[in-house]
């Protein structure tokens, strides 16, 4: 079975030290990311979207953040060969870890960038890659179960929407992500 390690050990012993290095750094900007291989790459997914991918080649190892991020990168991408989505970086040697931060952050904006769904599905990404907010709108009006977030995860207000308006329950969890507070709105 083909694992992220074993396509990481597949590459010379200097080169796989800096996909892993990557990797590494990657799971660190994002705690809550999970790993599969994409396309035959290491990747990095938040709620199920893909973050970033890597993967090493012949004479360069390469992130796939894709083009929007590069947008936003301007002048950080100074010194790097880039393609169109694909950013690649030495052999060797990782990025530093403040270039890696900088890229999960442009790519958190465009995840983020793109809610509202046509369906009026709704995320909304803390710069870590956490949820920090989920619901739906109708129109341009928050409508149905909504969900708000803490920076490490654990829940802080739930409740539902009417076109914008709170209605129903709403509960307040404390910093443990235990309820401790019921308001009602009228339905």
């Amino acid at each position: 079975m083909t694992t992220v390690e074993s396509i990481i050990e597949s590459f010379p012993e200097k080169q796989a030290a800096a996909l892993a290095a990557v990797r590494s750094q990657l799971h660190d900007l994002l705690p809550t990311a999970i790993e599969d291989l994409t396309w035959g790459m290491p990747t990095l997914r938040v709620e199920g979207i893909i973050a970033v991918s890597f993967l090493g080649f012949s004479h360069h190892n390469s992130l796939f953040p894709g083009p929007e991020v590069q947008e936003l990168l301007g002048p950080a991408l100074d010194g790097y060969t880039t393609t169109k989505g694909t950013i690649h970086f030495d052999q060797h040697k990782a990025p530093p870890k403040a270039f890696l931060k900088k890229l999960v952050e442009a790519r958190i904006t465009v995840i983020n960038s793109s809610f509202p769904k046509k369906s009026g599905a709704f995320l909304e990404l803390y710069k870590n890659g956490v949820v920090k907010a989920r619901g739906s709108y109708k129109g341009e009006a928050m409508h149905g179960a909504w969900s708000f977030y803490r920076k490490d995860g654990t829940p802080m207000r739930s409740g539902s929407f009417r076109l914008g308006e709170q209605v129903g329950t709403w509960i307040t969890y404390d910093s443990a992500g235990r309820a401790y507070k019921e308001t009602q709105f009228a339905r």
